[in-house]
């Protein structure tokens, strides 16, 4: 088969840690049903040309981009129809509702495994139809120069939790976002682990998602950062 008819996702991941794109980089070839172009920056300045095809997707680093804002703004300005999804840390938490005002439309923690990085990355830009994969390296990096133009802040949706999540619930989703498995889950809680899959069980009901995979995507859309 012709690869250069099919259809293609490009995602460009901005870090300054090669390690970070690397294994990005990684994943994404680790996924059979899909032909992915990966293009590689350090970070963004306000001279970057982009080639094409324009990324459908911007996975962007908070801990290794200088301006997080601004490199949003610019990106916005620069491709409108890409999606921007953040990889961030714990300790980022604080500076995310900025973020979404400025139009990002999703946020992935560092810890998160690979099915969930794929399960975001289909969520932003659902496939069409099963692909192969072509990687492309694209690595460029000076330091931004100029503030960038700022734009209006997009009104978003947002997604939430249910107000029937119990407490206990609730702790369970926490501990879920930082990566942890059931039996890790059951020890810090001090349950048992048929507990915690029936915990899992009654939020997937509550939240109207099939798997912890899904909740992980949903619980990376949800504006309040405090579980």
């Amino acid at each position: 088969m012709n690869n250069a008819i099919l259809p293609s996702l490009t995602i460009a991941i901005v870090s300054g840690h090669h390690l970070a794109r690397l294994g990005l980089q990684r994943i994404f070839e680790s996924r059979a049903t899909r032909r992915i172009i990966v293009q590689q920056y350090q970070r963004i300045t306000p001279d970057l040309s982009l080639p094409e095809p324009l990324p459908d997707v911007f996975i962007l680093d908070m801990e290794t981009e200088r301006d997080t804002m601004g490199a949003i703004r610019w990106i916005r300005a620069s491709s409108p129809p890409s999606k921007i999804l953040l990889l961030s840390g714990f300790e980022e938490k604080n500076r995310m509702h900025e973020a979404f005002e400025c139009g990002v439309d999703g946020v992935m923690l560092k810890i998160q495994p690979p099915e969930v990085v794929l399960a975001m990355i289909d969520a932003l830009s659902p496939s069409p139809c099963h692909h192969t994969h072509l990687v492309q390296d694209v690595v460029k990096g000076t330091d931004l120069k100029q503030a960038f133009i700022s734009k209006p802040p997009i009104e978003r949706r947002y997604a939430s939790w249910p107000d029937g999540l119990t407490e206990r619930e609730h702790e369970i989703i926490k501990l879920l976002r930082q990566g942890l498995s059931n039996k890790d889950i059951a020890h810090s809680l001090s349950i048992s682990d048929s507990t915690v899959r029936h915990h899992l069980t009654n939020i997937f009901d509550k939240v109207g998602v099939p798997n912890r995979q899904k909740l992980l995507v949903h619980a990376q859309t949800v504006r309040s950062f405090s579980d």
